[in-house]
């Protein structure tokens, strides 16, 4: 008999690191966690994160019916956001909007990527994601092997951005999002994502924000010059001053845990 409330498997998945959290589905209580660096020199991004994915849970033996739900780093996800409209579009054609403009972008390659898009009013951007469909195939296999209930594969910025949303409210500036090997960059207008980008992060990432945050300037020159960062992968970070710019960190608020709190990439997701 499937039980009513199964357990629940959390996952961030990247390239080059792999974090678990496996809690009760009742309690929430944290019943196991684990975090693996990858080194990938595989031909497709993620492949060698989803073999080393694959070896934990056969490793872990997990009950079957497991809730299964996947975040993706950036560096696994391209994204864009599509302007306002300015009339009602149907989802559908909001869809097929993103599509094309993924093509126009990315070329033949944005073939065979599967496309999100935030359903949100036609009057507001929206923020669209698109993943390799082979890489949607082998986590729904892998989801299968296991016997688990595939639940959701969300990129990890949605969730940090739907987590954090009461804490920038209706911000203006840039909401910056650090992960292990992707800095996220999100242009905020009244709390609004307008434009994201995505760069490769450095272990300088810190000392080179004021640049970064320059060029987000001269993508959107009625940019407020404010910064919201959200670094949980950098425990210690502190802010550092920028040149016209206000630094405000941005953390969830503390909770109680039953075990450990979750690793960095896991506490947007529990």
């Amino acid at each position: 008999m499937l039980r009513l409330w199964p357990n629940q498997l959390m996952v961030t998945l990247g390239a080059t690191h792999i974090a678990l959290l496996y809690r009760s589905g009742i309690t929430k209580k944290t019943l196991m966690q684990r975090e693996l660096a990858v080194i990938d020199q595989a031909e497709h991004a993620g492949q060698a994160a989803l073999q080393a994915l694959a070896r934990m849970l056969t490793e872990l033996a997990l009950p079957a019916n497991t809730a299964l739900h996947i975040g993706l780093s950036g560096d696994l996800v391209r994204y864009l956001v599509l302007p306002a409209a300015t009339q009602g579009i149907a989802q559908s054609e909001k869809l097929a909007y993103a599509q094309a403009a993924f093509r126009e972008v990315y070329g033949v390659e944005a073939l065979d990527w599967v496309v999100q898009c935030d359903n949100v009013a036609p009057t507001k951007p929206a923020v669209c994601a698109a993943i390799p469909q082979t890489l949607l195939e082998a986590l729904t296999a892998l989801a299968h092997a296991q016997q688990f209930k595939l639940v959701s594969v969300q990129p990890y910025f949605v969730h940090a951005f739907n987590r954090l949303r009461s804490s920038i409210k209706q911000a203006s500036g840039v909401m910056v999002v650090a992960e292990h090997s992707r800095l996220l960059l999100a242009n905020l207008q009244q709390g609004v994502c307008t434009q994201l980008r995505v760069q490769t992060i450095t272990s300088q990432w810190q000392q080179q924000l004021q640049a970064t945050l320059a060029r987000s300037v001269l993508l959107d020159d009625s940019l407020n010059p404010v910064a919201y960062v959200y670094a949980p992968i950098f425990p210690s970070y502190q802010p550092i001053a920028v040149t016209g710019w206000e630094i405000k960190p941005l953390r969830l608020p503390a909770t109680s845990s039953q075990l450990a709190p979750p690793y960095a990439m896991l506490e947007v997701m529990t």
